[in-house]
């Protein structure tokens, strides 16, 4: 299997509820996907992990969600932890005892969190009966050999040693439950350990994810030559460093990505985040990322859309942030000409995005001239009414401006069946300091 295309679903973010999956599959077909990685994460009610997670979906609703992907000819792939990111399970005092050294990084020399693991994974078999693959992750640990066990393996054969026993065992459970095992490969590179003297399953596949840029990806070469197969991966959504303050993301930073990964000659899972942690705030919803995931499933089709040129200038618009320019965009999206109700949705919301900007940007404007009027008063005096007017009815004004704005978004989230709604909403109006 080369050159495929797969569409990597966060669900630990906003996401559909079980009823409008369905759709969201059916868009993702028509966009040219051949596969779909499911990190279900701390959205299902797992046996093995009944006393964490945010659950939205029964392990029954997850399975019927496989089963619909794979009838649309989805090949499917679930995405587990081993080791990191595992906070939503590690934070909770019934899971303590799995902590490395107290901090929410699994402990690979736990005996106990290397049974609940093996549980996990036999869970997910059971959704994904069919499954060829399963993806460990085993990304971004940040606190190896700390533990007094780990400390003593620690001296014999370092951090990376450590890291590579866990993910080797796991590889190994995963074949022995008829899953080819992939794993994401920053580990690896980070610890320029391409020559892998493990015992890694030679089955495993590496994952190189490179988020930014074009190509030539950093790690490909040296990774190609490790022996191990390897895919590559792009992020159709992943972190920006405004994301806390916006309702949208700038899409050239994303497309250029993708269409980068687009020209490697082996598979590529264009990955879809919903968070940037467990303990993240929030991505925005699916809907804002219709034209990427068009781009990333078939850049022939995309190329000619009818939505490319316009994209490329809402982009441009969105980054000057220049209040006139934006008022104009979010009439010229009345315009853009929409064939599907994902593509609707995604109008609208990239409308309530721009109408966000403008309010956010008149708050700032007068939130910072009142702190700098406050403190000349000390020394110039301070003119009643002229405050009043310029910083008190202001506020008043954008309050009520905000409010709407909130309720129609509430209102999106509603008829798009997202969940996360109340997270969001609080987490946007929580920038306005009114």
């Amino acid at each position: 299997m080369q050159n495929q295309r797969f569409v990597h679903l966060d669900f630990k973010g906003i996401a559909p509820c079980f009823d409008k999956v369905h759709e969201w599959l059916l868009f993702l077909k028509g966009c040219g996907f051949s596969g779909i990685v499911f990190e279900f994460d701390c959205r299902v009610r797992w046996k093995t992990w009944p006393l964490a997670g945010m659950p939205v979906y029964s392990p029954q609703e997850a399975a019927a969600m496989v089963a619909d992907a794979e009838k649309l000819g989805f090949e499917t792939i679930p995405l587990m932890q081993i080791q990191g990111h595992l906070e939503w399970i590690l934070g909770e005092k019934a899971y303590a005892g799995l902590r490395e050294n107290g901090k929410l990084t699994l402990c690979p020399s736990s005996q106990e969190a290397r049974k609940k693991l093996a549980m996990w994974m036999c869970e997910l078999r059971e959704i994904f009966p069919h499954s060829r693959y399963i993806h460990l992750g085993a990304d971004e640990v940040d606190t190896i050999g700390e533990c007094p066990n780990c400390r003593k393996k620690l001296q014999q054969v370092g951090r990376f040693g450590i890291y590579m026993e866990n993910t080797a065992l796991f590889c190994k459970k995963a074949l022995a439950m008829g899953f080819r095992p992939l794993i994401w490969a920053d580990m690896i590179l980070q610890e320029q350990k391409i020559q892998l003297d493990t015992s890694l399953p030679p089955e495993t596949i590496l994952v190189n994810w490179q988020y930014c840029g074009s190509g030539p990806f950093h790690g490909m070469e040296s990774l190609q030559k490790s022996g191990f197969e390897v895919w590559g991966a792009s992020s159709i959504k992943s972190f920006w460093h405004e994301h806390p303050r916006m309702l949208l993301n700038y899409p050239q930073d994303r497309l250029i990505n993708v269409a980068g990964w687009n020209q490697f000659e082996g598979n590529v899972i264009h990955t879809f985040w919903g968070r940037p942690g467990n303990k993240g705030c929030l991505y925005p919803p699916w809907p804002m990322s219709v034209p990427v995931f068009i781009a990333a499933g078939n850049p022939d089709c995309w190329r000619k859309h009818p939505w490319h040129d316009k994209y490329q200038k809402f982009g441009d618009c969105l980054r000057r942030n220049n209040p006139p320019e934006i008022q104009d965009m979010i009439r010229e999206l009345d315009t853009w000409p929409c064939t599907s109700t994902e593509e609707k949705e995604c109008v609208t919301y990239l409308q309530l995005g721009l109408r966000y900007e403008l309010l956010f940007a008149r708050y700032c404007s007068c939130r910072f001239s009142q702190c700098a009027t406050d403190a000349s008063i000390p020394f110039v005096g301070k003119n009643p009414s002229v405050y009043h007017e310029h910083f008190c009815i202001q506020k008043e004004k954008i309050q009520e401006e905000l409010d709407i704005l909130m309720e129609e978004l509430a209102d999106f989230f509603t008829r798009n069946g997202l969940i996360g709604k109340e997270e969001f909403i609080a987490e946007k109006r929580s920038i306005f300091l009114l």
